[in-house]
């Protein structure tokens, strides 16, 4: 059965090439490797300190180094994620399926440990990198069963 959701199995290509330096752009933010990049950025909600001083729909400048780490990575994880393999058939379909079931169990497990066990600024960096979290383990779990299953072949011929 075919899935009208995946993409081109090209777009994989893509976001292999993307993934890489966003990973590792990714991984230097994580341990503070920051740099400043002052932009002006339209904002539909800005708030800092308390909620009278948000304000809505506004130009406010800020350092958007986050977004520069974040929409590469994300955008790559999700070409990755979500282009067809060259044969992609039902078997693939089972271990794309198993894979995201697993990486959401996986997810909601450190989740609910953060959330016991993390708090104050150190819980909204556990956020933060909540929000990759299911992909990357998607991505991992699916590449090494796929890698296992074509290695298993290759051994049986």
């Amino acid at each position: 059965m075919e899935s009208k959701f995946l993409l081109p199995n090209k777009c994989k290509t893509i976001g292999w090439i993307l993934l890489i330096p966003s990973f590792i752009l990714g991984v230097m933010w994580l341990f503070n490797f920051r740099y400043t990049v002052q932009a002006p950025v339209f904002a539909v909600w800005s708030s800092v300190g308390t909620a009278e001083t948000a304000k809505f729909l506004t130009v406010i400048y800020k350092n958007i180094y986050n977004e520069i780490v974040a929409v590469p990575l994300m955008l790559s994880l999700l070409l990755v994620t979500f282009a067809r393999e060259k044969n992609e058939d039902e078997y693939i379909s089972k271990i794309r399926l198993d894979s995201l079931v697993w990486a959401i169990y996986i997810n909601f497990i450190i989740l609910f440990i953060s959330l016991f066990f993390v708090f104050q600024d150190a819980f909204i960096n556990i956020m933060i990198f909540n929000m990759f979290t299911l992909l990357i383990l998607f991505v991992a779990r699916f590449n090494i069963i796929l890698f296992k299953e074509k290695h298993r072949m290759t051994n049986e011929k």
